[in-house]
């Protein structure tokens, strides 16, 4: 749920109840059929695709007759079909509601081949899920607790708290989604969260976290220079310099991946042990806003992965409760907490403003994120805060920041503590 304020209390209403999704993957081979089957229904969503693009309207009447077409030569189960065109239909709106908003996209098209595998297609009886293919033919059939990090999941299915929604079939694995209905905490207050390139500032209540995050900017700056020494090799041998790029692009993927997981867990970790809300930026065409620069500048941000760390952190959150809300993000370093003044940069990453206070531009970033978020306006003296054992209440210029540890717990932070004037 993505709400957008800039310092209205609104942002706090959100529904206590709400179904929320947790994915995961399990390795699969597959036999000849089940590959053959994923090809074929790659090749049909493609013809969808392309016939829903083509209609200016794709009314139920070309629906129906464009389903009663692809069925005559379709050996598989129908409600295959049916999930191929609800598939591309969702593609197509979507590019569609890009395009009535100005932004620049490209046509929809399919890369990836997989198959949705909805409810009505697969059954779990107790650990055993057995997905059809053709009906009573030939069905996929898999032993869930072979994988150990699905046993919890099971255990749940098992109690009714949650169930197994639809899947998606890949030739080389299964991605199973997790659904359940989720109440959320009472926030006795609320952490605010600013993502930079090299950093990620953290306020929870009295502490500020900043994590480091340059071990993440490194891990594409190797890889990028190994790209541009593999496409070199293109020039003599195009297909080995393929083979590299996919290999060193999949490693980057994955170490960067690994790497947000664990900022991700920690976050939210902090959020739930405080019993608090995630305040996050809205960072909705923040690349198209600023891959503007110097090539050089465009290269640092292309490394930027806020919006899928952004993303980690809603989903865990909301799988444990924890309610997310979404602030503009606009000025947040540049104005002053405290008077609501323009700040001045100084030296470093200090900023100053003519009321005398002078603070760290992305500690400046989070407080008044946290105030804006949580309905508090940027000239208050006092943050609005549930009461909180050892805490009292948080002004909004805290001078006297000091940095009391700095420590690794799977990737790198600095732990700093305020002190009210």
């Amino acid at each position: 749920m993505r709400k957008s304020s800039g310092g209205s209390s609104s942002t706090m209403k959100r529904a206590k109840n709400e179904t929320v999704v947790r994915a995961y993957s399990i390795p699969l081979q597959a036999d000849e059929t089940i590959l053959e089957f994923i090809e074929e229904y790659h090749r049909m969503a493609k013809v969808v695709l392309q016939e829903i693009l083509n209609a200016g309207k794709f009314t139920k009447v070309e629906r129906k007759e464009l389903r009663d077409n692809l069925l005559k030569d379709w050996s598989y189960a129908a409600h295959y079909v049916d999930s191929a065109i609800n598939q591309m239909l969702g593609l197509v709106k979507s590019y569609r509601r890009k395009l009535k908003k100005g932004k620049k996209v490209r046509k929809p098209r399919l890369r990836k081949k997989f198959v949705y595998v909805k409810s009505t297609l697969f059954t779990l009886k107790g650990s055993t899920l057995k997905i059809t293919i053709i009906p009573r033919k030939h069905y996929l059939e898999i032993n869930l607790t072979n994988y150990l990090f699905i046993l919890p999941f099971l255990k749940e299915i098992w109690a009714g708290r949650l169930k197994l929604g639809g899947l998606f079939l890949f030739p080389n694995k299964l991605v199973l989604n997790f659904v359940k209905t989720v109440e959320y905490l009472e926030p006795r207050d609320w952490m605010s969260v600013d993502i930079n390139l090299t950093n990620v500032t953290v306020l929870a209540g009295l502490t500020v976290y900043r994590f480091d995050t340059r071990e993440l900017y490194h891990i594409h700056r190797v890889y990028e220079e190994k790209r541009q020494k593999i496409q070199k090799i293109s020039a003599w041998n195009k297909r080995l310099s393929e083979e590299l790029l996919k290999k060193y692009s999949s490693r980057e993927r994955n170490r960067a991946k690994d790497f947000l997981h664990k900022l991700a867990n920690k976050i939210v970790e902090i959020a739930r042990e405080k019993q608090v809300g995630i305040i996050l930026e809205d960072l909705n065409g923040i690349k198209e806003r600023v891959l503007k620069g110097s090539k050089s500048s465009n290269r640092k941000l292309s490394k930027w992965n806020a919006r899928e760390l952004q993303r980690l952190i809603e989903y865990k959150a909301k799988w444990l409760g924890v309610p997310v809300v979404y602030v503009n993000p606009k000025n947040s370093s540049k104005t002053c907490p405290v008077c609501g003044g323009w700040l001045i940069p100084q030296e470093g990453r200090l900023m100053k403003c003519s009321c005398g206070f002078v603070e760290d531009r992305d500690f400046i970033a989070v407080l008044n994120l946290r105030m804006w978020g949580s309905g508090v306006t940027p000239k208050g003296l006092e943050v609005s805060r549930a009461s909180t054992p050892n805490e009292g209440p948080m002004k909004t210029n805290p001078y006297g920041i000091m940095a009391i540890e700095k420590q690794r717990i799977g990737i790198k932070f600095y732990e700093i503590t305020l002190t009210s004037p």
